[in-house]
């Protein structure tokens, strides 16, 4: 092996621990709300597979195939005779929890192997996506960029669950950026096909990917304007300018070719698309209308405001992006879109303006089409925010080497190479903080310019079910926990998989006589926020003291409250 080809795969292996080293340990710490539902998934997956039920692969309108694959695998470390023990479906995931319970087989040793497959396979596809902009943008702003991708406190927290929103958001990245080199290293066809399995993987994790049909539609209309505006592509002459029909009808077979790849992966990996292909299909993009016109079904809490009817403000995710982001990925996006319009002065070779320009227009058109829809969830803009880290990190590396350029011209290749070298390094560093500071709660990351998580109190929806790990510990430490009653918000997951007694999940429409009923109560920011269940029982417990607050940074994240006491206060 010569000394560049170590050096560049020492430079990937750097990436690799950047990637795994934040989201393998601890990941039996909390539960989030929604994973128990897709352990369930999986192991209904798993059961349709093994009885042939194939129509019984549709589990979910999302629809989170490759998710449940993942869980599945799950299954099959941890417990393959669940299928013999199991005769069918489960319709509610605390069922699953109490069989599991019953046949001592542990829920979370479950849901932490089905974690560990999704951190593989994301890991696989970064590293997939990093190697592809390297042939695009070149090595160093390549790995500059997508360790500020891995790094990146927000999509860590996202990408180490069982949960559709961090794989989803690899695949669409490696999309892109594979369909971007076909067009720019000469139509190799490996690109093509590379893009197209990234595709109609990311289809099958979530629906929002289907956004990737006209986005790319488009980059393919618009890509021979860009080649003629800033130079043209790899081995290609800059086309004359064509009327707009000529440009479309031009990019139509392109986009044939690219959808028969994607369709083949979406159709072979979902068993449900073999026998009710236009039934399956029609379930997801039924829902997906539902979830764009419906919204949320409780209250939410945005920017000071309860959104009592489930919507909230049209503006939410440009807003939720800034506190989600870094200060290194927003000074990096500031470089990017100043290099832009001045390239010369950055140094930004005609491929990675061109690039640039595509995650932007990206960005900014997938911001908008979510923002159409009527349920919003921070964690929805995800793709946006890997797509920005990248951004940053070429605007970030463009930076530097202008810099170098013009006050370095006269040190050795050396000294520039290690100047260079040193600068990325402090970038990485301060990507990182955020992670370090988090870990491993990396969902109370919240951009320190506004606050950080103190600051998010009165403006986002703080927490998805970390922190009740905390409250459950302090339960089974009572005597004979095994023997109590607890009544909890987001109990199924976050608090069963850890607490040794009963759990029993608060229902909106639970009133203080039944919460009293119980031996203890436990509460959970984001109640506060939004008044739930009611304001009657948020008053009700306001005038308690807790027996145990669960912190998680500078915020209490959910309060225990025992309620069967001689105490006065009680």
């Amino acid at each position: 092996m010569n000394r560049s080809l170590f050096w560049k795969a020492g430079l990937m292996g750097v990436f690799l621990l950047a990637v795994l080293l934040p989201r393998l340990p601890e990941l039996d710490r909390y539960v989030t709300t929604d994973e128990p539902n897709w352990l369930m998934r999986s192991g209904n997956f798993y059961m349709a597979l093994s009885q042939r039920s194939l129509k019984d692969t549709y589990q979910h309108e999302q629809p989170g195939v490759t998710i449940t694959w993942a869980g599945m695998l799950s299954f099959l470390r941890n417990y393959p005779s669940y299928i013999d023990v199991r005769p069918g479906q489960i319709e509610r995931p605390e069922k699953l929890f109490i069989f599991l319970r019953n046949h001592t087989i542990s829920a979370l040793g479950l849901l932490k192997t089905g974690r560990q497959v999704v951190v593989l396979a994301i890991s696989a596809v970064l590293l997939a996506a990093c190697l592809v902009t390297w042939r695009l943008v070149g090595l160093p702003a390549a790995i500059l960029g997508f360790l500020l991708v891995a790094l990146d406190p927000f999509y860590v927290a996202l990408s180490r669950l069982l949960h559709v929103d961090g794989l989803m958001s690899a695949l669409m990245l490696l999309s892109m950026l594979a369909f971007l080199c076909y067009l720019e290293r000469g139509h190799q066809k490996g690109y093509l096909l590379l893009s197209g399995i990234a595709a109609g993987l990311s289809w099958l994790t979530k629906s929002p990917a289907f956004f990737l049909i006209p986005f790319l539609g488009l980059v393919a209309i618009l890509f021979p304007l860009l080649s003629r505006w800033n130079g043209s592509a790899a081995g290609e002459q800059a086309p004359a300018a064509h009327p707009w029909l000529h440009r479309v009808w031009s990019a139509v077979p392109l986009m044939l070719g690219w959808l028969a790849i994607a369709s083949i992966v979406f159709v072979v990996f979902w068993p449900a698309m073999w026998v009710d292909p236009l039934g399956t299909l029609g379930h997801v993009l039924s829902q997906a209308r539902v979830y764009a016109v419906e919204g949320h079904e409780n209250a939410t809490f945005f920017n000071g405001q309860i959104y009592a009817v489930g919507r909230s403000a049209w503006y939410f995710y440009p807003v939720s992006y800034i506190w989600r982001a870094t200060p290194v990925t927003l000074a990096g996006v500031l470089l990017a879109l100043v290099g832009l319009f001045i390239p010369h002065r950055f140094g930004i070779q005609p491929t990675q303006r061109r690039a640039i320009l595509a995650l932007f227009l990206f960005a900014v058109s997938f911001t908008v089409f979510m923002s159409l829809g009527a349920k919003k969830f921070d964690r929805y803009l995800l793709p946006v925010h890997v797509t920005l880290d990248l951004v940053a990190g070429l605007g970030w590396a463009a930076t530097v080497y202008a810099l170098l350029d013009r006050y370095a011209r006269s040190w050795s290749a050396a000294a520039r190479r290690w100047t260079g070298v040193g600068a990325f390094s402090l970038i990485v560093a301060a990507q990182l903080v955020g992670v370090v500071q988090t870990f491993p709660y990396y969902f109370n990351y919240y951009n320190p310019l506004l606050g950080g998580d103190r600051g998010a109190l009165g403006a986002m929806m703080v927490g998805w079910g970390e922190g009740l790990d905390q409250a459950a510990s302090y339960l089974n430490s009572l005597p004979s926990p095994e023997d109590l009653e607890v009544v909890a918000w987001y109990g199924d997951g976050p608090v069963s998989y850890f607490f040794k007694g009963r759990t029993i999940s608060m229902d909106v429409n639970d009133r203080v006589d039944f919460l009293e009923k119980a031996d203890y109560v436990v509460l959970y920011l984001n109640q506060w926020q939004r008044q739930l269940p009611s304001r009657e029982v948020i008053d009700y417990f306001q005038q308690l003291t807790p027996a145990s607050v669960a912190r998680i940074g500078d915020l209490e994240y959910a309060r225990v409250y025992k309620m069967q006491s001689d105490d006065p206060q009680y």
